[in-house]
């Protein structure tokens, strides 16, 4: 087990960038958690929840609120992700 927390850091983003992460958008910090806890295979909250604080502070997670709920986006390319149904109406035509 790796015990210091830069490690387990470089090891989270590491795999996240492997999974390509960012392609998912952005969801609750509960889907992070469990993520993050698989990877280091720990189950404490609060070594879960320093990591990921840690990650908002280094400006790897974009934060934003949806009315009551906030949400967080892996973004360590500084990227702007558009969510891909934006534009979708629903309706199919066949002119």
């Amino acid at each position: 087990m790796i015990k210091n927390k830069k490690e387990l850091k470089e090891l989270v983003v590491l795999s996240f960038k492997y999974d390509n992460e960012f392609n998912n958008g952005y969801i609750k910090y509960r889907d992070w958690a469990k993520k993050i806890n698989s990877i280091i295979d720990n189950f404490e909250h609060v070594i879960t929840r320093s990591i990921f604080t840690s990650l908002c502070k280094d400006k790897i997670f974009e934060k934003k609120k949806v009315k009551k709920k906030i949400l967080y986006l892996f973004n360590p390319y500084k990227k702007v992700w558009t969510d891909p149904y934006d534009n979708y109406s629903g309706v199919v035509s066949f002119d």
